[in-house]
């Protein structure tokens, strides 16, 4: 077999660099013509495009140099503030015989903010064109001169002995490489995603169920299916806490979190196996309906606190094994991530407090229980009792909180009503307003009670929450309508036409107010 110098110089510095002075060999290519190698140190990163190439004159240099600053840019590197040093060393036969210095000296940026300069250079490998001192100034730059051979200690006069050494260097690298592949494989490969298939499908048939009997889209449905309720929850239903993850309002919220389920769900399950995965998103489901029953009112279902935990064990994963996430799955994972936190403050119908607190309980969950394979310690029984702890906390500021505060505003109540009201469901509207009419000045809450006080025939207490209605919002057109429909049902036709009037007024475009207006004036 033939060994050429610039063989043997290529796999040295490379074996130096991997195997003495723990670069990372990132990648090689197919023709192992060029690797790649990164290592991390307390101040920068540091990034090595090590290539072999032939020429005999400079000319064509400048383009191996543009090709590989383009090279540079697209690589993956991890989110870092430290400074990244970019070298790009070509390893050639023998040196053009022109001025190449020029071309090497030059400064190449990577990018448009000219602030990561690629430095090139050049070794030529032949016996007598050799250049030792400068591969000596490179590595002394990155701290690894020590223990790097001489030119004769490299080029061993035995040619068997010179590529059996050659052949063991490029092994090493070679499998260094295959090692953190098959690393990477073996973390991402190491569960099988049962229990989110199973998850998926639980999640459909309960929806299926719910359409066949009434609508997801239905609150009174909703919450005799288990949504989250406040106020049932104040009753002691805290099972809603948990029944509430596997509901959803809608095909477009059923789709949407199907659909981050399928992605996430797995991905956490192969990482950290079935039953961590099981832990990890119960605990962080029921954080995230937690903080939902803490800092919301409204009814509320769905798996995304649980899938916000999912995002939370990946944040985990990034903490413990960093290069490899940031390799893989990071950039991707923080970019989705941000983007759902950013929609969740934005957009007001957004269960916010069940996003974070699932995001919370997710890494939490996923501390308790580690990475597959590595030994359980003491502090993570500590975490389990910070997770119960939150959970407890989350839950009595859930059920004082609102005691502690002001004037509430009973949306949940009020659409409840309303839902009721359709159905002539008089009485069902009236209780449901009356537990909360007391401790709010909400004019759509006394136009609720009054108009469920109307449907019951009770005119005098559905003319007071009309007149409390109309106090708090003097344009509240539809409590005038309905206060002139009280004091009709009251033979009191003077007022009954004053209101209908001032509705019809406020409203002039509404038909209804003007036939009232016709029947009344009559």
């Amino acid at each position: 077999m033939e060994v050429r110098d610039q063989d043997v110089l290529f796999w040295e510095l490379a074996h130096h660099l991997v195997v003495g002075n723990e670069f990372r060999a990132a990648h090689v290519s197919k023709d192992r013509k060029q690797l790649w190698l990164e290592k991390e140190t307390d101040n920068e990163q540091i990034i090595i495009s090590l290539s072999k190439i032939d020429m005999a004159w400079s000319r064509g240099l400048e383009n191996y140099i543009q090709e590989n600053a383009r090279q540079f840019q697209s690589f993956k590197r991890s989110f870092t503030r430290k400074d990244v040093v970019y070298h790009n060393l070509y390893i050639t036969s023998l040196a053009p015989v022109d001025d190449w210095k020029k071309k090497t000296g030059e400064i190449i940026y990577t990018d448009a903010a000219k602030r990561r300069p690629m430095h090139t250079w050049l070794f030529a490998a032949a016996i007598g064109a050799h250049k030792s001192d400068d591969i000596v100034r490179f590595l002394g730059l990155l701290g690894a001169e020590a223990n790097w051979p001489s030119k004769e200690e490299m080029l061993i006069e035995d040619e068997d002995l010179r590529a059996q050494k050659m052949t063991r260097q490029r092994q090493a690298v070679i499998k260094k490489i295959e090692d953190e592949q098959e690393e990477a494989i073996k973390v991402f490969t190491y569960g099988k995603p049962r229990f989110t298939i199973a998850l998926l499908a639980s999640i459909l048939i309960i929806f299926a169920l719910i359409e066949m009997t009434a609508s997801t889209t239905d609150v009174l449905a909703l919450i005799d299916f288990g949504a989250k309720y406040n106020p049932a929850i104040d009753e002691g239903e805290w099972w809603r806490i948990i029944t509430s993850m596997f509901l959803h309002i809608g095909l477009l919220h059923l789709l949407m979190n199907s659909m981050a389920l399928f992605f996430l769900g797995m991905a956490v399950e192969r990482i950290f196996g079935t039953s961590r995965f099981i832990w990890i998103y119960l605990i962080a489901g029921i954080v995230g309906s937690t903080a939902s029953y803490a800092f919301t009112d409204q009814v509320s279902a769905g798996a995304s606190g649980a899938i916000f935990g999912c995002f939370g064990a990946l944040v985990y994963f990034g903490v413990i094994r960093r290069r490899l996430f940031f390799r893989t799955i990071g950039k991707s994972v923080i970019v989705i991530l941000v983007i759902n936190i950013i929609f969740g403050t934005v957009v007001p119908m957004v269960d916010n407090g069940a996003h974070m607190g699932g995001l919370v309980g997710g890494f939490l969950a996923a501390a308790t229980v580690g990475m597959p394979g590595h030994k359980f310690k003491i502090r993570q029984t500590s975490i389990v009792v910070a997770i119960a702890a939150l959970i407890a906390g989350l839950y009595g500021y859930g059920y004082y909180g609102e005691s502690m505060g002001g004037a509430s505003q009973p949306l949940v109540e009020i659409q409840l009503s309303q839902e009721f009201l359709e159905e002539d469901e008089y009485d069902e509207a009236y209780q449901t307003m009356a537990e909360v009419i007391d401790d709010t000045d909400m004019p759509e809450a006394y136009f609720m009670i009054g108009t469920a006080e109307l449907g019951r025939e009770n005119y005098e207490e559905a003319e007071g929450y009309f007149l409390e209605a109309i106090e708090e919002n003097p344009d509240f057109h539809e409590a005038s309508y309905n206060l002139a429909l009280v004091y009709a049902e009251m033979g009191e036709e003077e007022q009954a036409y004053e209101y209908a009037e001032r509705a019809a007024e406020l409203d002039p475009e509404n038909e209804q107010y003007e036939e009232l207006l016709e029947n009344l004036s009559e």
